[in-house]
């Protein structure tokens, strides 16, 4: 049963990222089924993003007094009819606010899960769970636009079968019981370090707007420079997920033994490496390659900057305030990149390639003490 429950941890890093990943690659499919344009289909997935980031700012003071799987429980359920509401909606509008809602019910799962395994795990233990768990969450988010390509041979709606699926198995294996944030003796007393926190804001948005949210713009240029359809487009963009996916675990691990700051400035300059190369590359498996190290880099950023939240004075309410930033970065990346795309083509990765320079410096400058770092 402990194994079991484990595993509805797991499987909930993986389900959010995945339904919100879910419209990438079907974006024309899904403007066609509700005759809409593709601008107004690209902004179905801020529509996700959005009110779960917003909401994630406040959910981990919200439930500081709760037992974190009443929390997750209540989020599944709300999730399981819309996720079956997707499959058959007619109308647009009645999609994006099912959407909308099952992001909001997110926002109360993605940073719970995590303290959830802060208390189940020992401390020499945690990067490597961290990073598992990220592994999850980079496996949903980047098999979604695979299982989304394969989907729309029939309907890109079944997607949202798996959304479904996972959330009726966390609701049946149920969650292990721990106690409330408010009351765990793993809290760090102490004062909150802004400037230290502000950093790694920083750092979360420009991995969601610049690699993780911009997954459609690899996407729509493997589309166009090499004449792939919605499955081969699919399977470049899980080649990110499936380099996460093995990453991820190894990460955590590494920065358990060589420190949280070695890990996050030396993942900020591979995946500003991979951005600048990924749009010249003249052959796709190349393209697949860069995207793979772009997506592991984003994972490395994303777990050793958790794992120093979490480690933090008031670490477990800031875990998810801190997060949200990625997914403001994820809600924006479609309204912002594909303007930019339109306009200069490829070459808007080098944006990314930039801002990722920006994050090492500034993480390499980050006056907070972090362990071995």
């Amino acid at each position: 049963m402990k194994k079991l429950q484990m595993a509805a941890i797991l499987v909930g890093g993986f389900v959010g990222p995945f339904t919100g990943q879910a419209l990438s690659v079907v974006l024309p499919e899904f403007a066609d089924t509700f005759d809409i344009s593709v601008s107004q289909a690209a902004l179905t997935m801020t529509a996700y993003l959005l009110p779960f980031a917003t909401m994630m700012l406040f959910s981990g003071r919200l439930t500081r007094k709760i037992h974190p799987h009443k929390v997750v429980r209540s989020a599944y359920i709300v999730t399981l009819p819309l996720a079956l509401l997707l499959l058959i909606t007619p109308s647009w509008g009645l999609f994006l606010a099912a959407y909308a809602t099952i992001g909001v019910a997110n926002a109360f799962t993605t940073p719970v899960l995590q303290i959830m395994l802060r208390e189940l795990v020992p401390a020499n233990a945690l990067g490597k769970a961290l990073g598992t768990y990220a592994a999850m969450q980079s496996l949903g988010m980047l098999s979604a636009p695979l299982i989304a390509g394969l989907s729309s041979v029939i309907s890109w709606r079944l997607t949202f079968l798996v959304t479904a699926t996972a959330s009726l198995f966390i609701l049946i294996a149920r969650l292990p019981v721990v106690p409330p944030p408010s009351a765990s003796k793993q809290n760090v007393g102490g004062k909150v370090q802004w400037g230290p926190t502000i950093i790694h804001m920083v750092s979360g948005f420009v991995v969601g707007i610049g690699i993780i949210g911009v997954g459609f713009m690899t996407s729509l240029h493997v589309g166009e420079q090499f004449n792939l359809d919605a499955t081969a487009r699919g399977l470049v963009v899980m080649c990110g997920g499936l380099a996460a996916f093995f990453a991820s675990r190894k990460i955590g691990d590494m920065a358990d033994k060589f420190g949280v700051r070695a890990v996050l400035v030396v993942s900020a300059i591979i995946g500003s490496v991979a951005m600048t190369l990924l749009p010249i590359t003249p052959w796709v498996v190349l393209v697949a390659v860069l995207w793979a190290c772009a997506v592991a880099a984003a994972q490395g950023i994303q777990a050793t900057v958790n794992l120093a939240v979490i480690g933090s004075p008031g670490g477990s309410s800031l875990l998810s305030t801190v997060q949200a930033f990625r997914f403001f970065g994820s809600a924006a990346a479609p309204v912002t990149f594909l303007p930019i795309y339109l306009a200069i083509g490829s070459n808007a990765f080098w944006v990314t390639a930039v801002a990722l320079v920006f994050v090492a410096v500034a993480q390499w400058r980050n006056p907070q003490r972090l362990a071995r770092g």
